[in-house]
């Protein structure tokens, strides 16, 4: 039996920066993510599979996430040689993911981790 009411998805993951826009340029050109709203000062919007990832002008929070990678492994090497200081690929001992982490320029603890199989789809 399926309760009423319950949660389905993850609407939006809201990011603060203080440079919303190198910020964005961050994740658009360096990480590779599709911008699908630009508005410089205002709000960036990428989506990610069904969740869109809002960066809004404000203090930044403590924030961390996972983003699902096809090829953990030749993300990893991009990203080392756009100059993006990475903690070297292990196995996630709590998960059992493949993965790694990152900070982006605002401070924010990004973990790359390999995608789940219903993700692959």
């Amino acid at each position: 039996m399926t309760a009423a009411g319950r949660i389905v998805a993850v609407g939006h993951v809201g990011i603060a920066a203080r440079d919303l826009d190198r910020l964005a340029a961050f994740y658009r050109e360096t990480i590779g993510l599709d911008q699908s709203v630009v508005r410089p000062g205002v709000v960036a919007i990428f989506e990610v599979g069904d969740t869109d990832v809002f960066l809004l002008p404000g203090e930044p929070a403590s924030v961390e996430f996972d983003l699902a990678a096809d090829d953990v492994d030749a993300l990893y090497r991009r990203l080392q040689s756009a100059g993006v200081e990475c903690a070297a690929p292990h196995e996630e001992k709590q998960s059992g993911h493949w993965g790694f982490s990152f900070t982006d320029p605002e401070g924010n603890r990004v973990r790359v981790v390999n995608a789940h199989a219903r993700l692959k789809r």
